[in-house]
């Protein structure tokens, strides 16, 4: 039985998401088209700057992304509760640049309309904390782009969106090193720091001394970053080079001590990590934790249980 997206998404409480969206053509969303030769690769550039773009003027931090040849991956925290601290003044120019006027006396005009509207900046505060919009405002666009650049029209998207609750830091933290290394399972590069349109690469850009090493890990981009991750760049960067050498060379690759106390505190099994990190996706539902966590949701969603309990008693000690 399906599972209402609402459902899944708590609009009254912050919490984690990994988010996927894929293309319904069989034709590449992004880079080279093995069969037509045209390139697209400027399209993963769009998505990646559009990603960074919408974090800042929805209530949402991005923690990892990874932006593929027919689909990409999110995982971010959302805080729904967010833009009720924001002023009137700042809800409505956020809207305002998620949807531009082409001209500054139109502009002002919407302007004065929203701040002369409290029904309107109720709605505009709420879709600003929704994750259903900052995924509509992502999609959208990047469709009637793509259609108009294939001279074609239908549907671009295969469906809105697939989303999944993070319920716990080690599942954030694991669903963040799978999402990293898609290119590294996809045999596209063997190194982080060659990984292009990922966030991996992008934290590797940023870190230019010892100290921004040590620096707790933060979201690469966003409006909230309120929620930090228990981890330091170093660890964080050590742990998923370890995963992708050994995704890359298996059995070969010995876990370092540091990455191993990183599992160890969060109360992962080491080598069933590594295992799930090959597929972590397909093996949970629509949630990824621990099983009482999964159980709880189960509850609240009245299911009897949910997909990914025997995975989560592996990857869980």
């Amino acid at each position: 039985m399906t599972i209402a997206r609402k459902e899944l998404v708590d609009s009254h409480s912050p919490g984690f998401y990994h988010c996927t969206t894929r293309c319904v053509r069989r034709a590449f969303l992004c880079g080279v088209n093995e069969e037509t030769g045209k390139d697209y690769s400027h399209r993963k550039d769009w998505i990646e700057r559009r990603i960074q773009e919408l974090s800042t003027l929805f209530s949402i931090d991005i923690y990892a992304y990874t932006v593929m040849s027919n689909h990409y991956h999110i995982v971010l925290h959302l805080d729904p509760l967010a833009p009720l601290q924001w002023s009137n003044d700042e809800v409505a120019e956020r809207w305002l640049a998620i949807y531009p006027s082409k001209t500054d006396i139109k502009r002002a005009l919407r302007k004065e309309a929203i701040l002369n509207s409290p029904e309107t900046l109720a709605l505009y505060r709420q879709r600003l904390g929704s994750l259903s919009w900052f995924m509509s405002r992502l999609n959208e666009p990047l469709a009637k782009l793509s259609n108009q650049e294939d001279d074609c029209n239908g549907k671009f998207w295969q469906s809105r969106y697939i989303s999944q609750a993070l319920l716990d830091e080690g599942a954030v933290l694991s669903c963040m090193a799978y999402v990293d290394l898609n290119p590294v399972r996809a045999k596209i590069t063997q190194k982080l720091e060659e990984s292009h349109h990922t966030s991996i690469k992008q934290r590797l850009q940023n870190i230019t001394d010892d100290k921004s090493l040590v620096k707790t890990l933060l979201p690469v981009s966003g409006s909230v970053k309120q929620i930090t991750q228990n981890i330091s760049n170093r660890d964080y960067i050590n742990l998923v080079e370890w995963a992708g050498k050994a995704i890359v060379h298996p059995n070969k690759a010995s876990i370092p001590k540091e990455a191993q106390s990183v599992l160890e505190r969060l109360n992962l099994q080491s080598n069933h990590w590594l295992t799930q990190l090959q597929s972590l996706e397909s093996r949970y539902c629509r949630v990824i934790g621990p099983v009482e966590l999964i159980r709880q949701r189960a509850k609240k969603l009245y299911r009897r249980c949910l997909h990914g309990i025997s995975s989560a008693k592996q990857l869980y000690s």
